[in-house]
């Protein structure tokens, strides 16, 4: 059993250069495999390009969508070269 995912829209993140707003596009698109137990998610999670993960009695969307987002946001944000505004310069 799979469940395709597709995520698009925008969150505002920090710019660890300047600490200034940046708007960071988000846009994913994956399919999820969902394993029953331990061992059809060692199984899927063997094959080559597969994203796998053990759904229980319930699988919350909320939760599962929320965590797709945060493990697509950078680690550290950072605006592109030449694009941070300079704090305090006048």
């Amino acid at each position: 059993m799979s469940l395709h995912v597709s995520i698009s829209g925008e969150v505002g993140l920090t710019c660890q250069r300047c600490l200034g707003s940046m708007p960071y596009t988000v846009g994913l698109e994956r399919t999820l495999y969902l394993a029953r137990n331990e061992a059809e998610l060692e199984r899927l999670d063997a094959l080559p390009d597969s994203d796998a993960i053990q759904a229980g009695e319930r699988l919350s969307l909320v939760e599962l969508v929320e965590d797709e987002v945060l493990l697509s946001l950078p680690l550290a944000p950072m605006h592109a070269e030449g694009e941070c505004s300079i704090r305090g310069a006048q």
